[in-house]
């Protein structure tokens, strides 16, 4: 028999007695409003694109109205900013709180959100947005165009810094309103990421006209349009959020939402088995903990951000070559590495766009290395391996080459040990470097590129640089590849990304035409080719991304169906969550 230490037993107990509380604060529910109308928009597929409505449901008698949904935030929100989401729980409660032009779903798609539709001119350069009609404010005040002028002209005049949404809301030149519910935007050029972009929360004027928006705490003035209003907040503790009737994809069915901030993962999970909390983020330590406990849903969804092997192509650099660099991937099992170094949180990845995601396109990892492959490859490209020798050899060049990783780090530390493995056994001798980040391994990333391999990772987060966020996810990777992006030399104070030193005329023009496409199936077209191109020349060998495990009360569920907690968007659709009587 084992026992708890007395500490731990009591700050499990000071946590559920404060969960208990917050249930206790919304335990009361409100009246039943108006019945759904419609149900999610239709994806943007053309240069006009709109929100399908669905039949009305039969009646509202018939809904499952009422209840409260308690979900578990790691960390207190003592500010809030809509448009830079720093955690988490600010991702989320901005989701609920605010609504954008567009919104993404739970492939990560843009979709019309406030807009009823928009528009594009042939050149790219316009695209008109037309708003849905009766749109309000949750204090009721009418939401029109002159309010997503407000916010994208404010937007637009704060520090891009490294933000990278506000950096793509610079690419629009212009606002105008012609109407009430139409906006125009004017742009410097053709570019589709700029709808994911879009997503970002539409603020109220008639609350923060004259204020400055950059150093403004949100908490002070939560006004926004989205599916929950704020009805309390204690800090410390939870913020309580209340259906807004008014929402204009319908009035959610639920009554409240209940983000109940608790810190210690365990009482988290405790909490959900026994009822208190009915959804979970939860570290992957507590994944078959939560799985073996009864009455739950159990998911993962991918982080927004990923481990990659990336290979100097600079001259003089041994990886420069392409056959040795075709010979390696040949040569790792990605998904038997993946598993060993991240003890299954890994997923394996093929291409920089988020798994499951609607820009997930290319093969697979193949699920076996191919030795005899790769030794033909070196064999004829020269790369001869001596009498009673372990490594290759051509023109009196010994194949070594070193691999840079954080030795903090001992998930990749692991995947470098298996990555010079396999190296060795089709006679390329690779020298892993665990190094300190700040004064090693940051240094590679930048001129003047001192490296052969480098493991790193990349967060993709929109809002904050901190902060891998999916509210604004696009999978563009121009940054990553595209010639533009190399350093040119002392002179270019740009933060470049294109560390590798990749330039490929053929991927160029194939992620130009990516971004400049509005079409959803044709930018999915042009995508699918820059993941092959990037394969074909692999300036990279991707790894893993992890899985984040959620948990979910199986008594909630969605008038669509049960909620699908392999996205990060699981909450996309909230408005049609219910709870199962």
């Amino acid at each position: 028999m084992s026992f708890l230490p007395t500490r731990t037993i009591f700050w499990v107990s000071l946590g559920l007695a404060m969960l208990s509380s917050v249930m206790l604060l919304v335990s009361c529910s409100f009246a039943a409003g108006p019945a759904p109308a419609e149900g999610p928009p239709l994806e943007p597929s053309a240069s006009t694109v709109a929100a399908r409505p669905t039949p009305a449901l039969p009646s509202a008698t018939l809904l499952p109205r009422g209840g409260n949904l308690t979900i578990r935030i790691a960390e207190d929100l003592p500010d809030l900013r809509p448009w830079q989401p720093r955690s988490r729980g600010e991702e989320q409660v901005v989701g609920m709180l605010y609504s954008g032009l567009m919104r993404l779903d739970e492939q990560l798609r843009p979709v019309p959100d406030l807009a009823e539709r928009w528009d594009t001119t042939p050149d790219g350069r316009t695209i008109t947005f037309t708003l849905r009609s009766g749109l309000t404010w949750h204090d009721g005040t009418p939401l029109d165009s002159g309010d997503v002028l407000f916010t994208l002209e404010q937007l637009r005049t704060l520090p891009v810094t490294s933000t990278a949404l506000l950096a793509d809301l610079r690419t629009i030149e212009a606002v105008t309103t012609p109407t009430s519910s139409t906006i125009m935007l004017q742009l410097n050029g053709r570019y589709a990421p700029l709808l994911a972009a879009l997503a970002v929360p539409i603020l109220p004027r008639h609350v923060l006209e004259g204020r400055d928006i950059g150093s403004l705490n949100f908490w002070d003035l939560p006004i926004g349009s989205g599916p929950f209003k704020l009805e309390e907040r204690q800090p410390g503790q939870a913020i309580i959020l209340s259906r807004f009737a008014g929402f204009t994809r319908s009035a959610p069915l639920l009554d409240r939402v209940a983000f109940v901030i608790a810190p210690d993962p365990g009482v988290a999970l405790k909490a959900l088995g026994d009822g208190q909390l009915l959804l979970a983020e939860l570290p992957w330590a507590l994944q078959s903990s939560a799985a073996a406990t009864p009455g739950l849903q159990i998911g993962d969804y991918p982080e927004n951000g990923y481990y990659f092997l990336g290979f100097n192509l600079r001259e003089g650099h041994p990886f420069a070559d392409l056959a040795l660099r075709q010979a390696l991937a040949k040569a790792i099992d990605v998904p038997r590495l993946v598993e060993a170094a991240t003890k299954g949180q890994g997923i394996p990845m093929s291409s920089s766009a988020l798994p499951g995601s609607w820009a997930d396109l290319a093969q697979p990892p193949a699920d076996s290395a191919d030795l005899d492959g790769a030794r033909a490859i070196l064999d004829a490209a020269g790369w001869a391996l001596p009498p009673d020798a372990t490594i290759r050899q051509r023109d009196g060049i010994t194949l070594t080459a070193t691999l840079f990783v954080r030795g903090d780090d001992e998930r990749r530390v692991a995947a470098a040990r298996r990555i010079a493995d396999a190296a060795a056994s089709i006679g390329i001798q690779i020298d892993v470097e665990p190094a300190d980040f700040a004064s090693v391994i940051l240094s590679k990333y930048a001129t003047p590129y001192s490296f052969d391999l480098l493991l790193g990772s990349w967060s993709n987060g929109m809002g904050d640089p901190d902060f891998a966020d999916s509210s604004f996810y696009d999978p563009d990777d121009f940054a990553l590849f595209h010639s533009s992006q190399l350093n040119q030399g002392e002179a270019d104070t740009r933060a470049t990304r294109n560390v590798v030193g990749f330039a490929d005329s053929a991927y160029d023009n194939q992620a130009q035409a990516a971004r400049q496409l509005y079409n959803q199936d044709e930018r999915a077209a042009a995508i699918r080719q820059t993941q092959a191109r990037v394969a074909e020349q692999l300036p990279y060998i991707f790894l893993w991304d992890d899985r984040l495990p959620v948990a979910l009360s199986d008594t909630v569920t969605t008038l669509d169906g049960p909620v699908n907690l392999s996205s990060p968007r699981y909450l996309w659709n909230i408005e049609r969550w219910h709870l199962l009587k």
